[in-house]
């Protein structure tokens, strides 16, 4: 029973239940319900959707009737995807037209025939529910943006490609390419997912025909390739082959692939195991731009044995509580005094040492036990907290991190806010540090996070703030409440001076948005000199002190007591700030990597003036942007529905002081037409005019290529019109031109008196026709007659036909079926039902001949993506 189609009937009638039921159950498993609202809840619990094959439904029923059930079902997606016949007892063209409109998918009568509703049932299941299997297991084997293997099926497909060539030596390729992010932050996620369709493409083209490789995209810009080893140069073919094809890619970025190889010697491995061995030989050329490859070798297996160490005892550790806590107290710069902490975790083995964060925490975040240490250490946390409070201290705010993990539980609130609640901490205790790097990786769950967080009353803390590529984006999308900067920053470039700048610019920036900011990884006076000069509040690093255990903080903050502060103090800037062009703000925005404008709305006049722009939106579009009192030349730049657009946005924003973005056309400096998206974040007001910090990408191409689509589109759009052809037999010419009318924008018609003409038409056409619509009541050669010589000519029997006929009965309907009609269309026309009657058996018949090609082919067989 399990294993058959499932049909839903939908009516409070029990004795029609029973009756289609009984004509049903042979074939199908019957689902009942008495009203709309009971076959929604069946349709919602336990799944039971994806087993549902089709609903047959009354209209007129207690609670809730077939059409508000209709309108509910059409609002989910997967219901859609089921068939919906609709049960009447008369036949009401009204009723038939508004029930197509809500999505049911045809009509059946009652009484009830079990031979039609039988017909009925299976053309209904045969055109949908085998498209939906299709594309389940499309979506389960392959990689939905590049076309080729996702990680499962090639690892799969690589384990067979082994298995049947056990006398061919292979070699287990990854590829990615050197900092792609910078792709997406650059020039947009389209440009990204353009370049990762660029790499399958490049990769499907290498292989070829040949069914001794596989290929498939493991994650982000990952990609693996298994094939056969003859020798170091085969390597170096397919190094090459792709260093020459990516530097061929139409992108303003070097685009440099890192390939890692490891020659497989030990097939009793598995697939996972042989791709971490590549993996880790990646990993030795990255960075190099001259060796884009490297090899395998056993001395990189030591790193693997390591962290297996690692992993096989990491749930013991936890369970006796080898993790232990350390802190490392954060200052205020102005007074030198603690005004709290960051906790830290060590992993202190019994038989003593430790193991180092550096080495465990990636392993963890990789298997993603880090979720659970995670946990761990928030609890030890608010324990700690919890005891300070019940021997009657003050403490100050202590930070926890938050892996990138634990950012996609979708329970961390409730994790959260239970320990606080359940050790009674006061939530402003407790503050939460996430890594910049964490938001850029999925901007939009990220930020619905912290909003929650920060909504039940934790402070979020941006960590390693300035270390990514979209800084700005962070600080425009996530309200985080402070900012920690590494010193780190500093040391990473050989321009003196330069990264001087760009943190005075960041911390200038912060105070702008009354953000307080946190110096971390300070280690020497000058640093200290340097932050003090530039305005920075809050310090932390071993200048001050290192990480210690609990008891060493404790004995620290208890002789500092007098000097605690409670919380950090934000920071006002003056506007001045914004208009003064010597001021430290004017440099912040010129070490950003994108456009960006700090913009002056006023609505009243209608105004939009630039205050300060950086060296990336002069790249973009050129010196001649800003009149000489700091307007937007928007006469010269943009039409007068950019302008519309672009004002209308400002207006906005102006009203709801909080976040907006618009696409517009505005031309450059040059002349060329540049299509922008724009991304504004409201910061602050002065009297009527508001200030706004924006941020802007050119779209160009990708527009470009979706104009392109588009027409794409309708060129194919237009084929499959001139594609498909009608044949229309009756001998009354008005009933001709009536169907012609309904059918012409979907089909060529070719039209016939009589079953003889019908013949010459087809024999004419030879293949061409795709359906035939007959009367049957006609001189010379009737319907019947047709039918019967149709069904005896091998070449013409599998053209489907409906009956066009004026008579209703159902004894006169099971004649036609019996005569081998698929359906049939009652004369006058309705030509909703009568386009839908015709796309049912057309739907029905390509499927089945679908399945029977798909049916013949050898199972092992694969398409294109994988084994080729």
């Amino acid at each position: 029973m399990g294993s058959r189609d499932k049909v839903l009937i939908v009516d409070d009638s029990e004795l029609d239940r029973i009756a289609l039921k009984k004509m049903l159950k042979d074939a199908y498993e019957i689902v009942e319900a008495v009203d709309g609202a009971g076959a929604l809840r069946i349709l919602e619990s336990q799944k039971e959707f994806d087993a549902i094959s089709a609903i047959i439904l009354d209209l007129v029923m207690p609670q809730m009737g077939g059409f508000e059930f209709l309108r509910e079902y059409r609002k989910v997606d997967s219901y859609r995807r089921i068939p919906v016949i609709v049960a009447s007892v008369e036949r009401d063209v009204k009723t038939e037209k508004a029930c197509l409109a809500l999505g049911a998918r045809d009509f059946i009568g009652k009484p009830y025939d079990p031979q039609i509703v039988r017909f009925r049932v299976e053309n209904a299941v045969r055109s949908s529910e085998q498209q939906l299997s299709r594309e389940l297991r499309y979506r389960a084997d392959y990689d939905m943006l590049t076309g080729i293997y996702n990680k499962t099926h090639f690892f799969e497909a690589t384990r067979v490609l082994l298995k049947r060539h056990p006398e061919e030596t292979y070699a287990f390729l990854r590829l990615d390419i050197e900092k792609f992010q910078l792709v997406n932050s650059f020039f947009g996620s389209s440009s990204g997912d353009g370049l990762l369709q660029y790499i399958a493409k490049e990769i499907r083209k290498f292989a070829g025909d040949t069914e001794q490789i596989a290929y498939g995209r493991i994650e982000a810009d990952i990609f693996g390739i298994c094939m056969p080893y003859r020798g170091e140069e085969t390597m170096l073919e397919l190094v090459r082959y792709m260093r020459m094809r990516l530097g061929q890619y139409q992108l303003a970025f070097d685009v440099v692939p890192a390939i890692g190889i490891y020659v497989i010697r030990e097939r009793d491995l598995s697939v996972d195991a042989m791709y971490d061995r590549a993996n880790l030989a990646a990993k030795q050329c990255k960075g190099n731009y001259i060796e884009n490859y490297a090899f395998y070798v056993d001395e990189m297996r030591e790193d693997i044995v390591r962290e297996q160490q690692i992993v096989n005892h990491m749930r013991h550790a936890l369970d006796e509580e080898e993790f232990v806590l350390y802190l490392q107290p954060k200052y205020s710069l102005q007074d030198n005094r603690i005004c709290g902490a960051e906790v830290l975790v060590r992993w202190a083995k019994p038989e003593g040492g430790m193991i180092s964060p550096g080495e465990f925490i990636p392993i963890f975040e990789r298997n993603g036990f880090i979720t659970k240490l995670d946990y761990y250490v928030w609890e030890k946390t608010c324990k700690l907290l919890a005891g300070w409070i019940a021997e009657g201290k003050k403490p100050s705010p202590v930070s926890v991190n938050i892996s990138r993990v634990s950012l996609y539980n979708p329970r961390l609130v409730e994790a959260i806010c239970g320990l606080t609640d359940r050790y009674h901490i006061p939530r402003e205790l407790l503050e939460l540090e996430l890594t910049e790097s964490a938001y850029t990786t999925n901007p939009k769950a990220i930020k619905e996070t912290m909003e929650r967080l920060q909504k039940e009353g934790f402070s979020i803390l941006m960590d390693d703030f300035g270390s990514g590529y979209s800084s700005l984006n962070v600080l425009k999308d996530i309200a985080v409440d402070v900012l920690k900067i590494d010193m780190k920053f500093l040391s990473d470039t050989d321009q003196e001076g330069r990264s001087q700048n760009i943190l005075a610019s960041v911390v200038r920036m912060a105070k702008w948005l009354n953000l307080p900011v946190i110096a971390e990884g300070v280690e020497r006076r000058e640093q200290v000199d340097f932050l003090h000069s530039v305005g920075c509040e809050y310090v932390q690093g071993f200048y001050f002190a290192r990480p210690m255990p609990v008891s060493d903080y404790e004995k620290l903050v208890s002789e500092k007591k007098d000097e605690l502060q409670e919380k950090y103090q934000k920071d006002e800037i003056g506007r001045d700030m914004l208009w003064n062009a010597t001021s430290q703000m004017g440099s912040v925005f010129s070490g950003m990597m994108e456009p960006a404008v700090i913009y002056e709305y006023e609505k009243e006049q209608n105004r939009i003036d630039t205050l300060r722009v950086n060296n990336a939106y002069y790249d973009m579009f050129g010196y001649g942007d800003i009149n000489s009192s700091g307007g937007l030349v928007m006469e010269k730049q943009l039409s007068d529905e950019s302008r519309k657009i672009l004002l209308g946005t400002f207006e906005d924003i102006a009203k709801s002081k909080e976040t907006a973005a618009c696409e517009f056309l505005r031309t450059s400096k040059s002349g060329r037409s540049i299509w922008v998206h724009l991304k504004l974040k409201y910061v602050t007001s002065v009297g009527e005019k508001h200030i706004i910090v924006g941020t802007l990408t050119d779209i160009t191409e990708q527009r470009m290529m979706d104009q392109e689509l588009q027409k794409y589109r309708q060129v194919l759009l237009a084929a499959e019109k001139t594609e498909r052809t009608m044949l229309v037999v009756d001998d009354q010419e008005v009933n001709r031109g009536l169907l012609k009318c309904i059918f012409e924008q979907q089909y060529r018609i070719l039209e016939a008196e009589n079953g003889a003409d019908a013949f010459e038409v087809l024999n004419r056409e030879s293949g061409k026709v795709d359906i035939i619509l007959l009367d049957l009541a006609m001189p010379v050669m009737d319907g019947m007659e047709f039918l019967k010589r149709k069904q005896q000519d091998a070449v013409l029997a599998g053209i489907p036909v409906i009956i066009i006929t004026a008579d209703d009965t159902t004894g006169h309907q099971i004649q036609m079926l019996q005569l081998g009609a698929e359906d049939y269309i009652v004369k006058p026309f309705v030509p909703e039902i009568a386009m839908r009657r015709v796309e049912n058996v057309l739907g029905a018949g390509r499927l089945l001949k679908r399945m029977s090609v798909a049916g013949g082919k050898d199972k092992g067989e694969t398409d294109n993506g994988g084994t080729v």
